[in-house]
């Protein structure tokens, strides 16, 4: 796409976004983010913005191949059950009314862009440090994607009606900077079963094969209170292809060699998460 249309779809949004190194306002000038400081950030032609260019891009774990197989999986439908918990969420807050929602560490964009699609009248931002899962996320035109530290949110404060986390670990003070008054946090972690099947069979090459979220739960609750809980728990059987995918998708089998993970086979998988929707106190 031109960099003239691009810039034309992101024009509506300037009034929310923030220089990440500053706090200014932004202008977008022929293909340009510049804040009044005078910090610049290009618009790619590919649709997104990087927001972080000195990140070290070399020391990012999930990388093209990963973003791949997450691709060929979401397609497929696996965690369309929690697209789907999470639209019901925001229909029952947020009714007919336009909201504003910032995805972080949205890799891909599955639930950005499904959001994007649920809800055409709002405006959705996915966010992730990794340029190679922004990359393919910016195929999808529905939403506004950025590389940027989820750390230093690139928006307005109170500009956002909704932060969506899916598995990413939080930064609470990051993510009531950005929430406005009536805001909410939607953060989806994993169930006790998740993938319950790859843990049975690294089992002994994992640190910690036996699962338990009641940490990550205490400290949700410590931030903030919650609103509503929803649980997804469902089993899928495998073919070969998905198998891999799914060996090749998760940080769970990062420390066991490729040669390992193309011998082993997945029949079947099971795809558990809980659902919170929480006010975040910061």
């Amino acid at each position: 796409m031109k960099i003239e249309e691009l810039s034309k779809r992101w024009e509506p949004e300037l009034p929310l976004l923030r220089c990440p190194k500053c706090g200014a306002d932004f202008t977008l000038e022929r293909g340009q983010f510049r804040c009044g400081s005078g910090h610049c950030y290009d618009l790619s032609a590919k649709g997104y913005v990087n927001l972080a260019p000195s990140h070290d891009q070399k020391k990012e774990k999930y990388d093209a191949s990963l973003f791949e197989a997450r691709s060929r999986i979401f397609a497929d439908g696996f965690y369309r059950p929690v697209l789907e918990a999470v639209c019901e969420m925001l229909e029952r807050r947020f009714g007919d009314s336009t909201f504003t929602l910032a995805d972080v560490g949205c890799g891909e964009g599955y639930y950005c862009a499904g959001l994007a699609r649920r809800f055409p009248g709002a405006a959705c931002f996915g966010v992730d440090l990794s340029r190679d899962g922004i990359q393919r996320a910016a195929r999808n035109r529905e939403a506004c994607w950025m590389v940027a530290d989820l750390k230093r949110l690139p928006f307005r404060p109170s500009g956002m009606d909704v932060v969506l986390d899916v598995l990413t670990p939080a930064d609470y003070q990051a993510f009531s900077s950005v929430l406005g008054q009536h805001g909410v946090l939607i953060k989806a972690i994993p169930g006790a079963d998740y993938l319950k099947e790859i843990r049975a069979l690294f089992r002994d090459r994992l640190r910690n094969p036996d699962y338990d979220n009641e940490r990550v739960i205490r400290h949700l609750e410590g931030h903030g209170e919650i609103l509503e809980h929803a649980t997804v728990r469902c089993e899928f059987p495998l073919d070969e292809r998905q198998s891999s995918d799914f060996l090749c998708m998760t940080p769970m089998t990062f420390s066991i060699p490729e040669e390992i993970r193309r011998e082993k086979r997945l029949e079947k998988i099971t795809v558990h998460m809980e659902i919170y929707m929480a006010k975040v106190k910061g």
